[in-house]
């Protein structure tokens, strides 16, 4: 019985150390970004992070958790989703006040609910700098939004600045994780519903539709301000283009004139009399053809015997009118 006990002892406790070793077995999977803590004793003394089938030393030697890190995990303020809505419900939410009531920076109350978006991107940091990572963020979150809010007014959270809101609350966050040393990623912090209290409601409902308002009316002066200065620039190119080409014409003209000053002038230095006396026949030949012709006795009395309407032959008649005055273009002329 004794051999007998103890051959059937050795393959029991053979089977049973292959059983235990055989609990030492997992697997890591590609998707989610599964990475695995092993602990010996308790201690942490590696990290697997490639996928496939993986070993450790059996309980109690060595332990591991397996987390998922490329998982995108959400992180609720002031609210909580008690029921998400399928293809045909709509999500049920429940508000926290105790959470999402704030006060703002010119000292108004406004209920903030928010919604911050993390990852994993150290598992060990994670898991072992602080005893509930996800508690610790929430705290930490729920600082961060707090100062934020109180550091806007509130106009600019209800309204216009709320991108920059997010981007300051993710930046501010994402420094408290780094110095906690959270093992966290901030993704995304986004203000999913900001209210007025219920007192005020109303009130805050006519601001809001002001404001509106306003945007409106700037818009619509800024469509027709973009109307109108196109077309008053246009006009005055145009009227700036007119000015320049008469300014030039001027100029050539004037440039003509004094070259035909200069020419004039050459000639008339070679010969002042001559020229003078040239230049007064020039012009009375273009004058006298457009001038009526009076003759006139000494006393102011007009012969009757010429044609006044018409062109006089004064030298056939010069015997009969002597003594006569010939007046053309108010200038007298005595014959």
């Amino acid at each position: 019985m004794k051999k007998l006990g103890l051959k059937l002892f050795i393959p029991a406790l053979l089977l049973i150390i292959g059983i235990w070793c055989l609990t030492g077995l997992y697997t890591l999977r590609s998707d989610g970004g599964e990475q695995a803590v092993i602990m010996r004793f308790g201690r942490h003394v590696r990290t697997e992070d490639e996928a496939g089938l993986k070993w450790h030393f059996p309980y109690p030697i060595e332990t591991v958790e397996i987390v998922k890190c490329d998982v995108v995990r959400s992180l609720e303020l002031g609210y909580r989703t008690q029921q998400t809505g399928g293809i045909d419900q709509q999500p049920v939410y429940s508000a926290v006040p105790e959470e999402s009531l704030m006060i703002t920076g010119d000292e108004n109350l406004v209920h903030t609910e928010t919604v911050i978006q993390y990852r994993i991107k150290d598992v060990a940091d994670y898991l072992f700098n602080v005893r509930q990572a996800p508690e610790a963020l929430k705290i930490a979150a729920e600082a961060s939004v707090r100062r934020v809010v109180a550091n806007h007014d509130l106009d600019h959270v209800l309204t216009d600045q709320k991108d920059a809101i997010q981007n300051e609350i993710l930046s501010d966050l994402q420094t408290i994780c780094d110095e906690y040393g959270l093992g966290i990623e901030i993704i995304k912090v986004a203000l999913q519903d900001v209210y007025a209290p219920e007192e005020v409601a109303d009130a805050f409902t006519d601001v809001i539709k002001a404001r509106e308002d306003m945007n409106r009316f700037i818009n619509e002066a800024q469509k027709k301000a973009n109307e109108i200065v196109p077309a008053a620039e246009a006009k005055q190119q145009e009227i700036l283009n007119e000015a320049n080409a008469y300014k030039e014409k001027r100029i050539a003209e004037a440039k003509g004139d004094v070259e035909n000053f200069r020419q004039v002038l050459a000639k008339y230095s070679l010969g002042p009399e001559v020229t003078r006396t040239r230049m007064y026949l020039e012009t009375m030949r273009e004058v006298l053809p457009k001038a009526k012709i009076y003759i006139m006795k000494d006393g102011g009395e007009t012969l009757r015997l010429l044609s006044l309407g018409g062109d006089a032959d004064i030298s056939s008649k010069s015997g009969q009118y002597s003594g006569a005055t010939v007046q053309v273009n108010g200038n007298t002329d005595q014959e």
